[in-house]
């Protein structure tokens, strides 16, 4: 027996309602596709220029050093994550060169500008930090309270907890304080150990009422006024027991050297005198005179001025004969005789003088 095969299905007609309508939309169809390419292919570009700007400004951010640096990342990259960084390194690179106005208002700039950014909550405890630092507590205190309210995810949100706490504290609210410093733990389950502890030194201090204060030191001790006719940095010599009274900034010493006529420097010599017992009355020391030795070459070098004598009286002694140097004098010139010469004659020798009469006997 042979089998009967089912029968072919009948082609697939479109309603004629679908027809009509591919064919009255078929050109806005396309459109849409191509409206919807031409998007996925303009926001491909734009990420990719968006990557590319970002890795620019990444760069020029990585290579600013000075503030000049930051402003140009901060004009040519504005809105971008390297214009915030920019931003706080010109904030930290002001307040290191103590223009702690121009740090803050760095800040302020980013505190305005990049909300979205990821250093935000740091950017605003940093903030707040230097207002209190410079005397603007009230914003400051607003500001912490603001960390602690709006980002307590964030890791500095116990930092901001424990400076909240001691601007209370300055503020002599001690009781308010206390609070701050004790719910640290229990608000801010996943707070580092650093600040707990930190927040239980400060309950410490609290109980061992410690000054918030600064305390003026000792006055500095006064100078003693010197003597008169004493010298600057010197010792006074008028206060050492046996010490002979000198004055040796005195306007009327005026010791000066006069070479003799000759031109000769003076010889300084000392003329000891006998010794006497100590302690008799009436003893002076002998005063070195200036003796300009005879016939002494002029020197070059300077007059040594003479060595302070000794206290104790100098023991008698010969004195010493000046030593007198002869000025050298010159040879007389040697004039050569000229030798006979051969061409001269020699001398005819006299004639003997005639003898005398003999006397008569």
């Amino acid at each position: 027996m042979s089998k009967t095969l089912p029968p072919a299905p009948a082609p697939f007609e479109a309603p004629p309602a679908l027809e009509q309508f591919m064919e009255k939309h078929f050109k806005s169809m396309v459109m849409a596709v191509a409206l919807v390419v031409l998007a996925l292919v303009g926001y491909a570009v734009f990420r990719l220029n968006s990557q590319k700007k970002t890795e620019e400004a990444g760069a020029a951010f990585v290579a600013a050093k000075t503030v000049v640096d930051c402003d140009l990342v901060i004009q040519k990259y504005a809105g971008t994550e390297a214009a915030g960084n920019a931003l706080l390194l010109k904030a930290d690179l002001f307040w290191e060169e103590n223009k702690k106005d121009s740090s803050v208002a760095a800040l302020r700039e980013f505190v305005a500008k990049h909300s979205e950014h990821p250093f935000f909550p740091p950017s605003l405890v940093a903030l707040a930090s230097k207002l209190d630092s410079t005397g603007e507590r009230a914003e400051a205190k607003t500001l912490f309270e603001r960390v602690v309210a709006e980002f307590p995810d964030a890791d500095v949100a116990p930092l901001a907890q424990i400076r909240l706490g001691d601007i209370l504290w300055a503020e002599g609210k001690e009781d308010e304080a206390k609070k701050a410093y004790e719910s640290l733990p229990a608000k801010f389950a996943n707070a580092d150990s650093a600040f707990i502890n930190e927040s239980e030194e400060r309950l410490k201090w609290i109980e061992a009422k410690l000054p918030t204060k600064e305390v003026d030191g000792p006055p500095k001790p006064k100078e003693a006024t010197p003597a008169p006719g004493a010298i600057p940095g010197m010792p006074d010599l008028s206060k050492i027991p046996g010490m002979p009274q000198m004055k040796l900034n005195s306007g009327s010493l005026s010791p000066t050297v006069t070479p003799d006529a000759a031109g000769n420097a003076p010889m300084i010599q000392l003329k000891p005198t006998p010794a006497a017992p100590a302690g008799a009355p009436g003893v002076t020391k002998p005063a070195p005179t200036l003796t300009p030795p005879v016939g002494t070459p002029p020197s070059s070098a300077p007059a040594t001025p003479p060595s302070p004598a000794p206290l104790a009286a100098p023991k008698p002694a010969a004195a010493a004969p000046v030593p007198v140097v002869p000025s050298p004098v010159a040879p007389a010139p040697v004039t050569p005789t000229p030798a006979p010469s051969a061409a001269t004659p020699a001398p005819t020798p006299a004639a003997p003088a005639p003898a005398p009469p003999p006397k008569a006997p």
